[in-house]
């Protein structure tokens, strides 16, 4: 079966998807359409032609929605979706269940766990080397000394411990770190990687030096990391977040670092995205 592809996803990374379903699938297809609304995909509705969903953002909830809403069709249109993403949360999955019934989901698990646990001991390595220092040391060219702090024995607290966080945890006992890790099953205390496994992690947050965020976005998990929790971190400690933007309080994050409730940050995801450059997330004070 030869299958349209409507490929609905941020206008940030078009050119990049569009170079990958170029280079891999476009033999394969009958049409590749993109764009980023429902209107947009009008005409491949109107065709009939078996489609398959490739989505990634908010945006996307819509195009579900109006694709997918032959569901009394037992003969549905959309064959698969595919999230370019790990996480789902943004589609409103749960607002779309006729829709979606009987239509294989399927998304990016396992595909970006290791480059983000790179960057999440990337920036515990930032802040314990001083890589700013040494740049600013280079441009000036002068040279100075001074301590550097090992991140070996360093403790480190993962919430949202599923493949992302295993692997976060995985690098960061190899560097010699002590790593907990929550979630809310726990089937081994300690998993493979030698990583302790909790199912609350509160007890822990005060002995801390690394607390990292791999939270799905959920109303349970809405605005988690607030000052209520960075108030029981260590004033050394550093936060870092690579779960969902709606997991963080900005405002408690930009007061605990103006504060000095916590030593430092690290943010790859924001309640708006892309920041906007008025935030002070881009300069805090302190």
């Amino acid at each position: 079966m030869s299958l349209t592809v409507c490929a609905c996803v941020l206008k940030t990374n078009a050119d990049a998807v569009k170079t990958v379903l170029a280079s891999k699938i476009a033999s394969k297809a009958k049409n590749i359409v993109f764009g980023t609304s429902a209107e947009d995909f009008s005409a491949v509705k109107s065709s009939g032609d078996p489609t398959a969903l490739f989505v990634e953002g908010p945006t996307a909830h819509s195009v579900i929605k109006n694709m997918c809403d032959d569901f009394k069709n037992p003969s549905r249109q959309v064959k698969f979706i595919y999230s370019l993403t790990a996480g789902v949360d943004a589609y409103r999955l749960h607002e779309l269940k006729q829709e979606v019934e009987g239509i294989p989901i399927h998304n990016a698990q396992t595909l970006y766990s290791n480059i983000l646990a790179e960057h999440v001991n990337f920036a515990m390595m930032y802040f314990n080397r001083f890589s700013w220092r040494l740049n600013e040391a280079k441009h000036q060219k002068k040279f100075e000394k001074f301590n550097m702090i090992p991140v070996e024995g360093k403790k480190v607290l993962i919430y949202g411990y599923g493949d992302i966080g295993s692997q976060c945890g995985r690098l960061a006992v190899g560097l010699g770190m002590d790593v907990t890790g929550v979630r809310r099953t726990v089937k081994d205390p300690v998993d493979q990687y030698g990583v302790k496994v909790v199912s609350d992690g509160d007890a822990l947050l005060g002995e801390a030096d690394f607390v990292v965020g791999v939270l799905p976005g959920t109303e349970a998990t809405k605005q988690f990391f607030n000052m209520s929790l960075f108030k029981r971190m260590k004033p050394s400690a550093v936060f870092i977040n690579i779960g969902r933007g709606s997991t963080q309080c900005e405002a408690d994050i930009i007061e605990a670092l103006n504060t000095g409730v916590i030593r430092a940050a690290a943010l790859d995801v924001f309640e708006v995205e892309p920041l906007p450059e008025s935030s002070p997330l881009w300069d805090p004070t302190r």
